[in-house]
């Protein structure tokens, strides 16, 4: 007994070293989205904070497709020592285990959460004049109950943010529209405004300025607390419907068995970053609530989100194409 509680204190004592210590070489973040994207602009705002912090290098690998998919599994086959890890979205984490049938990583078993680092909420929209149009959540409902099937929304393809923020609002509501996809969140919002489908669930980011213009028509965000770009307009909640949140997260995960005291460093780093005023503001231009957690608490909540978007895509029938 005496000698396996030796090894545990040696082991426990060589791990908190190697976190004090940490990072003494390059950090890769893989990023599950193309440049240019929020997902990348994560990863370079707090990647930009956190090189200050370390005096480190930080390789951003940016590595899109299958839903995050690639991204994931990079990370999920990476030495579990803090040195890559995966800038993680809703889509990539919570949704992908509900979508695919084969997944080359156990999406519950493969990571370790690190920490949240904010969300981005959608705004409905819908065009402000033409016949199709709907002026409120109210309307919407009445018309889509109305017209079963016959009332559109656009969105950026199966199985993304926007496509189950929609999935999501006829579950509960209990109601039949059309799905309409796109090939980007652009054509989504010229659907709209253009009058050929009804609504889309996109970012506020993206429709502030066509709501702006009064090209586009807003009806209420999709997040648990009114938006500061619009903070006239409701919630869903507010809108009548009970319990409805949706939206993008963004957040940090290192491959499972890193050691506990580098994934402790590695949050509070993060958390330090997201603290900083030129970080919050930098993401608070790209339309993100910046919003850190500890480990256990983002797990949790990872956990709670992969039920959510699995009950919405089965009531949905929605498979990866």
């Amino acid at each position: 007994m005496r000698t396996f509680i030796g090894f545990g204190m040696a082991a426990l004592v060589s791990s908190v070293a190697v976190a004090q210590t940490f990072p003494n070489k390059p950090v890769r973040f893989v990023v599950a989205s193309g440049p240019g994207g929020s997902t990348d602009g994560v990863s370079r705002i707090i990647g930009d904070k956190l090189s200050e912090f370390w005096g480190q290098q930080l390789v951003h690998d940016n590595r899109p497709g299958a839903g995050g998919i690639l991204a994931a599994e990079i990370v999920a086959r990476a030495p579990a020592d803090g040195y890559t890890l995966l800038v993680a979205t809703s889509a990539g984490v919570s949704v992908s285990p509900s979508l695919y049938k084969k997944m080359p990583y156990d999406p519950e078993k493969a990571f370790a959460p690190i920490s949240m680092a904010g969300t981005q909420d959608y705004v409905l929209i819908a065009h402000p004049g033409s016949a199709a149009s709907v002026g409120s959540v109210k309307e919407l409902i009445a018309a889509a109950k109305a017209r079963p099937g016959q009332i559109s929304f656009s969105h950026t393809g199966t199985g993304t943010g926007t496509h189950l923020a929609a999935e999501l609002f006829k579950s509960a509501t209990s109601v039949d529209l059309l799905s309409v996809p796109y090939k980007n969140i652009t054509a989504a919002m010229i659907a709209v405004m253009a009058g050929e489908v009804s609504v889309s669930f996109v970012s506020i980011y993206s429709a502030l300025p066509q709501v702006k213009s009064g090209r586009a028509k807003a009806l209420a965000v999709t997040g648990l607390q009114r938006s500061p770009a619009m903070p006239d307009l409701p919630t869903m909640i507010e809108a009548g419907i009970a319990g409805y949140s949706s939206g993008n997260w963004y957040g940090f995960l290192a491959p499972a068995g890193t050691p506990r005291p580098v994934v402790d460093r590695l949050n509070a780093d993060i958390l330090k970053a997201l603290a900083q005023k030129d970080v919050r503001e930098r993401m608070t231009r790209q339309g993100m609530e910046p919003g850190g957690s500890t480990p256990d608490e983002f797990a949790k909540f990872i956990k709670s989100e992969t039920i959510k978007y699995a009950k919405v895509v089965k009531a949905a029938g929605i498979r990866a194409e």
